[in-house]
């Protein structure tokens, strides 16, 4: 029997928002398993600590601050990546941001959420919105299109996007994050379509609820977190990013190649 070992030796994987949570736990995976890893993120302090775990650890990593809502910082880190290991056969979109609000102002209702998410009450506006298409949607196409070339010519790649299982339902007074991980998981469709003749796979990897300071009203808030894990999720916990790294690293080996189009939901039971 072929061994299920997920050997990414001589791989190169890029990893955005690689400095913390999910894309941290990515890029340690990724590395642990014998990929050299490019670590993309806007700020260079985290990313550096990855670098120096990979590192420590035996592994290869670079890190390249790249904001991936910019054309020009996208270009330049598959620019990087190809100088420093010769091909980028792996790409990670995870960075991302996350808002709960009302879409418009509540009437005679104050949930609990308003006494912890700055400007609950006010609900969203126009920044909100554009700061998560641009970083959760428009970051993702930059991030292809940018990597995309490069794999088309060596005729192989793997792309991942994390997306969210609510691209799959609704998420009370987060509307306009829902719709951009529907987006994600729609652009991934595509794309898998558009480059499967390539021997280029593109998949998602949807978590629920994860023990991450992305989810932010419940960063540090021990009480409203295991409130919301006994409310909502049948396993009654949070992920760790850990258990979302899994399945990334799954569909960049060799083991995931008739895989594509696809979105792994990592929910702990809530969308069974």
């Amino acid at each position: 029997m072929e061994s299920t070992k997920f050997d990414l030796s001589g791989k190169t994987a890029i990893v955005t928002g690689a400095g913390r949570g999910i894309g941290r736990a990515c890029a340690l995976a990724l590395a642990a398993n014998g990929a050299s890893v490019v670590l993309a993120a806007r700020s260079s302090d985290q990313v550096e600590q990855v670098c120096e775990e990979i590192e420590q650890g035996g592994g290869e990593a670079l890190t390249v601050t790249t904001d991936v809502t910019r054309k020009a910082d996208t270009e330049s880190m598959a620019e990087q990546a190809l100088k420093a290991f010769g091909s980028i056969d792996i790409l990670v979109n995870n960075a991302g941001v996350f808002m709960m609000k009302p879409l418009v102002p509540l009437e005679n209702w104050s949930p609990p959420l308003a006494e912890v998410v700055p400007d609950f009450e006010a609900g969203f506006n126009d920044d909100d919105w554009y700061r998560l298409l641009e970083t959760n949607v428009t970051g993702v196409y930059r991030c292809c299109q940018a990597v995309a070339p490069h794999m088309m010519a060596q005729k192989k790649g793997r792309i991942i996007s994390i997306a969210s299982i609510d691209s799959e339902h609704g998420l009370t007074f987060a509307a306009p994050y829902c719709a951009t991980k529907g987006a994600v998981k729609s652009l991934t469709k595509a794309l898998a379509r558009e480059w499967v003749r390539y021997n280029i796979t593109v998949n998602c990897v949807s978590p629920g609820y994860t023990d991450t300071d992305l989810f932010e009203p419940l960063a540090g808030n021990e009480e409203m977190k295991a409130a919301a894990a006994k409310h909502n999720v049948p396993m009654r916990r949070f992920a760790q990013p850990e258990e979302i790294a899994v399945p990334v690293v799954y569909l960049a080996s060799d083991h995931a190649s008739y895989v594509t189009g696809e979105s792994i939901y990592i929910d702990g039971g809530v969308l069974a």
